[in-house]
């Protein structure tokens, strides 16, 4: 059966813990899970999954807006963030990395929540 989403939101199964503001990917089950480094994210989580089998609702990384989400380091506004394990991004580029987005804030340290813009995400890894 065929769908469609116009409101940039859209809920799903986590298949594990999610935190909030994490990046997250879609399994092949259709559930999601926390992007890692080497993953395209679909969206960040708007809501913590404390278990694998509760319902999150995910900002489509398409929606209209900017996106917060958690940081491993502390970056500057303006800076290029990448892919990060862990649900997190990073403004270094590692060779496994995709490119996510540009930073609106600056933040201070890791687990730090910042505001985002998503760009297209490239099809390769950062080199």
């Amino acid at each position: 059966m065929s769908q469609q989403n116009d409101s940039g939101f859209k809920d799903f199964e986590a298949d594990a813990a999610v935190e909030l503001y994490d990046r997250v990917k879609m399994d092949a089950d259709g559930k999601i899970t926390k992007a890692g480094l080497t993953d395209k994210s679909i969206g960040t989580a708007t809501r913590a999954a404390l278990a694998a089998g509760e319902r999150i609702t995910i900002k489509l990384r398409s929606a209209p807006g900017t996106h917060k989400v958690r940081v491993s380091e502390a970056v500057a506004a303006g800076a290029i963030l990448y892919s990060e394990a862990d649900g997190e991004v990073q403004d270094t580029a590692q060779a496994t990395s995709f490119m996510e987005g540009t930073a609106l804030e600056a933040s201070a340290a890791a687990n730090d929540v910042i505001e985002f813009l998503y760009n297209n995400a490239g099809d390769t890894a950062a080199s």
